[in-house]
């Protein structure tokens, strides 16, 4: 074995080893939980040689994920609850303004025969609704970590400069866990649909500016989702829309079909910008002092199919996203496997393949290559 992998590895147990249990209490009507899920990868990659200058050999990949919740229960049909589940998700790209790699979803959740509420810093209905390409793995296929290990000059947001010709998900994902008033309604014959109202949309662990004119403007989403059995098949699809007032336009939807063990999926997500600024325009003046790349303008979608076998699970899955008005594209394919090895430790491996098309061209602007990824997550 490789001795930074072995190196690795080991210090992804230790870390994993020392993780608060999981627990359940229960006081009267009170249910209390608590949790955490660390993760450690380490990737091995190959590029061909204009780009070696771009990127590193060796790269690791860390998350951390906390649970933390407490909920009251009037009786079976009405509960009221607080939950807090921070996470960080070691991508760079993802860091706010102040060079912060946390996200904080803070909300509370009252649940009534009538539908669920949510108020507070929470992902909006259509990005909780969503169905698309199977995830196998910590990496994801959307915002995926892949490029931890890939790097795409595409997505960039760090210090004080900000970069997002491409979109990166095909979730509704722009505003973040920006504060949000959210309802469910009751799932009835397999539907349900929710709405969504943001005060303002900005936030600055999204993909938004601090400095951008658009940052107070207020939102709105919808969704719709169904489930629905046809015989052996189980059917899940789902539509979204979201109006940026002022800013953007959002539409997102996806199907997936599962068979026995097997399971297919795919989603289109479409922006549209309302601003005539070139989507590649930079500013930095004193309304806007930091750069920043403004709403992106774009066309996004995945694919994927993933077949499990007692607790092994392998998956294939493809992502292509294209800016409007550029040539910006990305591309990227994953071949992904875990094995359950028992209730608390998951092992990991995937192999990646990128190419980043940037404004130009140019090594500078563009990247490809591959990576060779393998870890472990401690599931508390």
């Amino acid at each position: 074995m490789n001795k930074k992998l072995g190196l690795l590895l080991m210090s992804g147990f230790v870390f994993g080893a020392a993780s608060v249990q999981a627990k359940e209490f229960n006081y009267d009507n009170w249910t209390f939980n608590i949790g955490a899920n660390p993760t450690v990868l380490y990737g091995y990659n190959e590029f061909p040689g204009k780009y070696d200058s771009e990127n590193d050999n060796d790269n690791v990949y860390t998350s951390l994920y906390l649970t933390f919740s407490a909920a009251y229960n009037f009786n079976k049909d009405y509960q009221l609850g607080v939950y807090y589940w921070p996470y960080s998700s070691g991508t760079n790209y993802f860091e706010d303004y102040d060079g912060k790699d946390w996200v904080n979803p803070i909300y509370g959740e009252f649940v009534t025969p009538y539908g669920q509420f949510q108020v507070g810093m929470n992902y909006n209905v259509a990005y909780q609704m969503y169905v698309g390409a199977p995830v196998v793995g910590p990496l994801g296929v959307n915002d995926s970590g892949i490029t931890d290990f890939l790097n795409n000059p595409n997505w960039d947001k760090d210090g004080k400069y900000a970069f997002y010709p491409t979109l990166d998900s095909t979730k509704l994902d722009t505003d973040n866990v920006a504060p949000k008033f959210s309802y469910f309604s009751p799932i009835y014959k397999g539907t349900q649909f929710g709405f969504t109202y943001m005060p303002s949309a900005y936030n600055n662990q999204g993909l938004l500016n601090a400095y951008a004119p658009y940052y107070n403007n207020e939102a709105y989403v919808a969704a719709i989702s169904n489930q629905h059995k046809f015989g052996e098949f189980n059917v899940s699809s789902y539509a979204g829309y979201g109006l940026y007032v002022d800013d953007h336009e959002d539409m997102s939807v996806g199907l997936s079909v599962a068979y026995k063990n097997w399971t297919l999926g795919g989603s289109y997500r479409q922006t549209d910008a309302d601003s005539d600024n070139p989507i590649n325009q930079q500013i930095n003046d004193n309304i806007t002092p930091e750069f920043y790349d403004g709403f992106r303008d774009g066309r996004v979608w995945n694919i994927g199919l993933s077949y499990t076998y007692d607790n092994f699970t392998t998956g294939v899955s493809y992502f292509e996203s294209m800016a409007r008005k550029t040539d910006n594209r990305d591309q990227f394919v994953q071949w992904a496997n875990q094995y359950q090895l028992d209730e608390y430790w998951t092992l990991y491996s995937a192999i990646g393949y990128v190419r980043f098309e940037g404004l130009t061209g140019t090594a500078s602007d563009s990247n490809e290559g591959c990576s060779f990824i393998a870890g472990v997550g401690f599931n508390i």
